[in-house]
Protein backbone atom coordinates (compact mmCIF):
# COMPACT_ATOMS: atom_id res chain seq x y z
CA UNK A 1 0.00 0.00 0.00
CA UNK A 2 0.94 3.36 -0.87
CA UNK A 3 1.50 6.26 1.80
CA UNK A 4 -1.53 6.91 3.85
CA UNK A 5 -2.48 10.56 2.03
CA UNK A 6 -1.02 9.61 -0.93
CA UNK A 7 -3.18 7.83 -3.98
CA UNK A 8 -1.62 5.25 -6.44
CA UNK A 9 -1.93 6.18 -10.58
CA UNK A 10 -1.52 3.42 -13.50
CA UNK A 11 2.20 5.36 -13.91
CA UNK A 12 3.41 4.03 -10.31
CA UNK A 13 3.26 7.82 -9.59
CA UNK A 14 1.48 8.76 -6.51
CA UNK A 15 -0.46 11.85 -5.85
CA UNK A 16 -1.28 13.52 -2.49
CA UNK A 17 -4.52 14.49 -1.47
CA UNK A 18 -4.66 18.41 -2.25
CA UNK A 19 -3.22 17.53 -5.43
CA UNK A 20 -6.20 15.22 -5.83
CA UNK A 21 -9.03 17.70 -5.11
CA UNK A 22 -7.31 19.80 -7.58
CA UNK A 23 -7.49 17.90 -10.54
CA UNK A 24 -11.04 17.00 -9.13
CA UNK A 25 -12.16 20.51 -8.85
CA UNK A 26 -11.06 21.46 -12.16
CA UNK A 27 -12.58 18.90 -14.12
CA UNK A 28 -15.80 20.46 -14.38
CA UNK A 29 -14.75 24.19 -14.37
CA UNK A 30 -11.45 26.27 -14.76
CA UNK A 31 -10.79 27.89 -11.75
CA UNK A 32 -8.46 30.40 -9.75
CA UNK A 33 -5.73 29.04 -6.89
CA UNK A 34 -7.87 31.45 -4.79
CA UNK A 35 -11.36 30.00 -5.97
CA UNK A 36 -9.42 26.30 -5.27
CA UNK A 37 -8.96 27.68 -1.99
CA UNK A 38 -12.35 29.15 -0.74
CA UNK A 39 -14.23 26.06 -2.40
CA UNK A 40 -11.96 23.73 -0.20
CA UNK A 41 -12.92 25.69 2.89
CA UNK A 42 -16.61 25.70 2.00
CA UNK A 43 -16.70 22.25 1.36
CA UNK A 44 -15.20 21.72 5.28
CA UNK A 45 -17.23 23.92 6.33
CA UNK A 46 -14.56 26.29 7.16
CA UNK A 47 -12.59 23.68 9.09
CA UNK A 48 -9.60 23.53 6.83
CA UNK A 49 -8.53 25.99 4.16
CA UNK A 50 -4.45 25.07 2.86
CA UNK A 51 -2.17 28.01 2.69
CA UNK A 52 -1.60 29.91 -0.51
CA UNK A 53 2.32 28.68 0.51
CA UNK A 54 0.57 25.18 0.59
CA UNK A 55 -1.64 25.33 -2.45
CA UNK A 56 0.29 27.40 -5.32
CA UNK A 57 3.44 25.12 -5.12
CA UNK A 58 1.30 22.63 -5.98
CA UNK A 59 -0.82 23.57 -8.70
CA UNK A 60 3.19 24.36 -10.12
CA UNK A 61 3.99 20.81 -9.67
CA UNK A 62 0.97 20.23 -11.19
CA UNK A 63 1.25 22.79 -14.38
CA UNK A 64 5.15 21.51 -14.70
CA UNK A 65 3.67 18.08 -15.28
CA UNK A 66 1.18 19.30 -17.60
CA UNK A 67 -1.68 17.92 -16.02
CA UNK A 68 -3.00 21.46 -15.39
CA UNK A 69 -2.54 25.04 -17.52
CA UNK A 70 -3.30 28.27 -17.32
CA UNK A 71 -6.32 28.67 -19.43
CA UNK A 72 -5.93 32.65 -18.94
CA UNK A 73 -4.78 35.39 -17.12
CA UNK A 74 -7.96 37.30 -15.73
CA UNK A 75 -8.23 41.40 -15.26
CA UNK A 76 -6.06 41.92 -11.36
CA UNK A 77 -2.90 39.44 -13.07
CA UNK A 78 -4.91 36.69 -11.58
CA UNK A 79 -4.34 32.88 -13.18
CA UNK A 80 -7.65 30.74 -14.20
CA UNK A 81 -6.31 27.15 -14.20
CA UNK A 82 -7.92 24.29 -16.21
CA UNK A 83 -7.22 20.43 -16.31
CA UNK A 84 -5.41 19.26 -19.39
CA UNK A 85 -6.14 16.33 -21.15
CA UNK A 86 -3.06 14.13 -19.67
CA UNK A 87 -4.88 15.18 -15.94
CA UNK A 88 -8.19 14.29 -16.84
CA UNK A 89 -6.10 10.73 -17.67
CA UNK A 90 -4.54 10.56 -14.40
CA UNK A 91 -8.05 11.91 -12.49
CA UNK A 92 -9.29 8.55 -14.23
CA UNK A 93 -6.54 6.15 -13.62
CA UNK A 94 -6.85 7.15 -9.84
CA UNK A 95 -10.27 6.62 -9.12
CA UNK A 96 -9.72 3.23 -10.22
CA UNK A 97 -8.05 2.60 -7.07
CA UNK A 98 -10.84 3.97 -5.16
CA UNK A 99 -11.20 0.71 -3.13
CA UNK A 100 -7.30 1.46 -1.86
CA UNK A 101 -8.42 4.48 -1.07
CA UNK A 102 -11.53 3.57 0.59
CA UNK A 103 -9.22 1.51 2.73
CA UNK A 104 -6.23 4.48 3.41
CA UNK A 105 -9.67 6.51 4.95
CA UNK A 106 -10.57 3.76 7.37
CA UNK A 107 -7.09 3.10 8.23
CA UNK A 108 -7.02 7.04 9.12
CA UNK A 109 -10.69 6.42 11.04
CA UNK A 110 -8.94 3.68 13.30
CA UNK A 111 -5.65 6.32 13.80
CA UNK A 112 -8.07 8.87 14.63
CA UNK A 113 -10.39 7.07 17.36
CA UNK A 114 -6.60 5.74 19.03
CA UNK A 115 -5.60 9.16 19.48
CA UNK A 116 -9.01 10.07 20.95
CA UNK A 117 -8.96 7.02 23.53
CA UNK A 118 -12.16 5.41 21.03
CA UNK A 119 -13.85 8.62 22.12
CA UNK A 120 -16.53 8.60 19.01
CA UNK A 121 -20.04 6.68 19.41
CA UNK A 122 -21.11 3.59 18.06
CA UNK A 123 -23.31 4.83 15.90
CA UNK A 124 -21.45 7.07 14.02
CA UNK A 125 -18.89 3.99 13.13
CA UNK A 126 -22.01 1.70 11.84
CA UNK A 127 -22.62 5.23 9.46
CA UNK A 128 -18.99 5.53 8.21
CA UNK A 129 -19.14 1.53 7.58
CA UNK A 130 -22.44 1.44 5.61
CA UNK A 131 -21.44 4.71 3.60
CA UNK A 132 -18.05 2.39 3.15
CA UNK A 133 -20.13 -0.79 2.29
CA UNK A 134 -22.43 1.90 -0.39
CA UNK A 135 -19.15 2.68 -2.52
CA UNK A 136 -17.97 -0.66 -2.69
CA UNK A 137 -21.00 -2.01 -3.82
CA UNK A 138 -23.36 0.82 -5.39
CA UNK A 139 -22.13 -0.12 -9.12
CA UNK A 140 -23.73 -3.66 -8.69
CA UNK A 141 -26.78 -3.51 -6.32
CA UNK A 142 -27.53 0.02 -6.11
CA UNK A 143 -31.29 -0.10 -6.16
CA UNK A 144 -30.96 -2.84 -3.50
CA UNK A 145 -28.75 -0.58 -1.50
CA UNK A 146 -31.54 2.27 -1.75
CA UNK A 147 -34.28 0.09 -0.83
CA UNK A 148 -32.88 -1.30 2.22
CA UNK A 149 -31.44 2.33 3.72
CA UNK A 150 -35.07 3.74 2.63
CA UNK A 151 -36.62 0.98 5.14
CA UNK A 152 -34.10 1.68 7.72
CA UNK A 153 -34.70 5.59 7.22
CA UNK A 154 -38.82 4.38 7.81
CA UNK A 155 -38.06 2.66 10.55
CA UNK A 156 -35.85 5.51 12.44
CA UNK A 157 -38.27 7.83 11.64
CA UNK A 158 -41.28 5.72 13.80
CA UNK A 159 -38.87 6.15 17.15
CA UNK A 160 -39.72 9.41 17.06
Amino acid sequence: MTGLWKFHCKNGKERGFLALYILHSLKNKPKSGYEILKEIEEKTKGKWMPSKGTLYPVLKQLEYERLIKISKIDKRSKNIFELTNKGRSTLKQIRKYKEESRKKILLFKELFLDILDGDTSEIENILFEIRAIYHKNSSRNKEKIKKILKNCISELRRID
